[in-house]
């Protein structure tokens, strides 16, 4: 089950968890982004958060249903993530892990003029870094 969300730049991130039997890849988490300028239809190379060591012994019929990628509001550019993954074999052995990352050049420069009226017709770069 993936999980996206958008940043207050336009980029994009995508979570999910995968697997592979045939080349031993255990449960892991991995994520994915687009930059805003970045052409249509295509990721980012993905990125490993955190390997697998296990598989789930049992026949539960259920995997990844806790997966969530959301933003935080503090900055509108870091991304919150967290899915399953299995450390070792069992039963029901899976794991929580939460991670955070942002795609470069979010937020890059801080607007002014006009944001608490809503008036954004005021809005100028002041090209203040942060």
């Amino acid at each position: 089950m993936p999980s996206i969300a958008m940043d207050g730049a336009g980029n994009i991130a995508i979570g999910y968890s995968k697997v592979n039997d045939a080349t031993m890849l255990y449960p892991s988490i991995y994520y994915a982004t687009r930059a805003a300028d970045d052409p249509l239809g295509t990721l980012q190379t993905e990125a490993l958060h955190i390997a697998g060591a296990g598989n789930q012994s049992s026949n539960s019929s259920r995997w990844g249903d806790y997966s969530s990628m959301e933003l935080d509001p503090a900055d509108d550019c870091t991304f919150w993530y967290t899915t399953e993954y299995i450390q070792t074999t069992g039963s029901a052995p899976w794991q929580t892990r939460v991670g955070a990352f942002q795609v470069p050049g979010c937020n890059e420069f801080i607007f002014s003029d006009g944001f608490e009226s809503g008036d954004v017709s005021s809005w100028s770069n002041s090209g203040d870094r942060r």
